[in-house]
């Protein structure tokens, strides 16, 4: 296929893009499992408290805050999940669109060779389309990131909810008495969770900048892509 090398590396920039698009949703549905993990022990920690009789009235109050992180976290993992759909889909589509710009200019330059001037015009009119439509979709790519960067930004609070939650927890486990296994058994737990939160959630944070930067960076190629010639 013909085009210089700018536009030649251009189309692997975009590559690139979907690829990285296609990684961070799996990174992002790693997050399913890890909310369905704090529900099961929301309702752990329920039973538990329950079982304690009064000397679990204290742990009761924490298990309603643990049952609220996990919904807090269900809710904010749902969100993204719809965005990364849609972020995919673009990226997916911006390829598709920057091979069939490199088509129309590659007729357009074999037309041009042989003099056939009114046809050369109906092809730089095709590829000048398309370059609207991949500025238009790289628009919309960039603000469903940004979109998807907001809904992400509440994990590191909930991160330290959790924190604090599971540090009470075994404060109340310490003075439980003999119910102070399973309250500890939920405390360990809790850790074990937000501590893959936290770590799943930096994941996330450093390829979505990653891919905010390439993104920024094919927005700035764009504004000369019909000049690419």
């Amino acid at each position: 296929m013909g085009g210089n090398l700018y536009t030649r590396r251009m189309g692997d920039d975009y590559n690139t893009i979907f690829r990285q698009c296609v990684s961070l949703n799996t990174e992002l549905h790693k997050l399913v499992p890890l909310a369905k993990q704090m529900h099961l022990l929301s309702s752990n920690a329920v039973s538990s408290a329950a079982r304690a009789g009064t000397e679990g009235n204290a742990f009761r109050v924490l298990t309603q805050d643990i049952q609220l992180l996990g919904d807090e976290v269900s809710e904010c993992i749902g969100d993204t999940q719809k965005v990364i759909g849609e972020i995919v889909k673009l990226a997916s589509q911006l390829v598709k669109q920057f091979s069939h710009y490199m088509i129309y200019m590659d007729l357009a330059d074999r037309l041009e060779d042989k003099k056939i001037t009114s046809s050369t015009k109906f092809f730089d009119r095709g590829h000048h389309l398309v370059a609207d439509e991949l500025r238009s979709n790289n628009h919309k790519l960039s603000s469903n990131l940004g979109m998807l960067a907001n809904l992400l930004s509440p994990i590191a609070i909930l991160v330290k909810k959790g924190e604090y939650l599971a540090v009470c927890s075994s404060v109340e486990a310490a003075s439980a008495g003999e119910h102070g296994v399973s309250f500890e058994a939920v405390s360990s737990m809790l850790r074990e969770l937000v501590s893959q939160l936290r770590l799943q959630s930096a994941r996330q944070r450093s390829l979505l900048r990653d891919l905010s930067d390439a993104i920024e960076k094919q927005q700035n190629n764009q504004r000369y892509l019909v000049y690419a010639r």
